[in-house]
């Protein structure tokens, strides 16, 4: 009777054991897709802390190639009036989706309360496209990192239009208005940081002028020195030969 007990309790140790190694892969494929919940979930909050000029810029860079594709795509039978109102269209509903990713979501043809100084007409044929741009939160900055948001968001869309011809007259008293509220220190030390720029561009405007002489000068000095240089000495041996000396 004790050797059955034995074998019983053998047998009931090789279950328990059994039962252990079980449990212990559960716990452990448990372990593993928490432990997969949490990458995914930390790769989602890296994601939402793109500042959202990093957004804004994914989204033109995909729409960018999203272009030159169905640009590839188009038939070589399309005119090119037809070319250009393809692209007009597009790249009209590309700037709509720009604003609205750049300034938060904010459902554009929703608004209908604007202040008439503010107001501005993103579709020139739509009433309902006018946004007021003082509502923004890109133009109510408060923080450092604010005001770069806002300059970064400036800056490309103004110097687009530098090389039209009164942009240098526009940005004279876009910069004055812009400096006027401010104490004549501090407009003492944004004058400054313009006269430093004025300085640099003079003298990469020196160096290229001067490289373009230098240039114009040695191509010049190679063409002068074939000039006037004998290729061989004088034949006089004929004229001998005719007076018979």
């Amino acid at each position: 009777r004790r050797k059955f007990d034995d074998e019983e309790a053998e047998d009931s140790d090789v279950l328990d054991s059994w039962d252990a190694a079980e449990d212990s892969e559960v716990e452990r494929e448990k372990a593993k897709k928490a432990a997969e919940a949490k990458a995914k979930a930390e790769a989602e909050a890296a994601a939402n802390k793109k500042s959202k000029a990093q957004r804004v810029a994914e989204r033109q860079a995909a729409r960018a190639r999203q272009l030159a594709e169905e640009d590839e795509e188009s038939s070589d039978e399309e005119t090119e009036a037809q070319k250009r109102e393809r692209l007009r269209a597009t790249e009209k509903e590309s700037d709509l989706r720009h604003a609205e990713d750049l300034f938060s979501g904010i459902s554009i043809s929703s608004r209908k309360a604007t202040s008439a100084a503010n107001a501005v007409l993103l579709d020139a044929n739509d009433p309902n496209s006018a946004i007021d741009l003082a509502a923004l939160p890109v133009f109510n900055p408060t923080t450092k990192a604010q005001f770069e948001l806002l300059r970064n968001t400036l800056v490309p869309i103004l110097t687009a239009n530098s090389k039209k011809a009164h942009y240098s007259l526009f940005l004279q008293e876009f910069s004055k208005q812009l400096a006027k509220e401010l104490p004549s220190d501090q407009i003492k030390k944004i004058a400054s940081t313009l006269t430093t720029l004025s300085n640099e561009k003079m003298k990469e405007e020196k160096a290229a002028e001067k490289g373009g002489k230098k240039s114009k000068a040695a191509k010049t000095k190679t063409t002068l020195a074939g000039v006037g240089r004998p290729t061989a000495a004088a034949d006089t041996s004929t004229y001998d030969d005719a007076f018979g000396e």
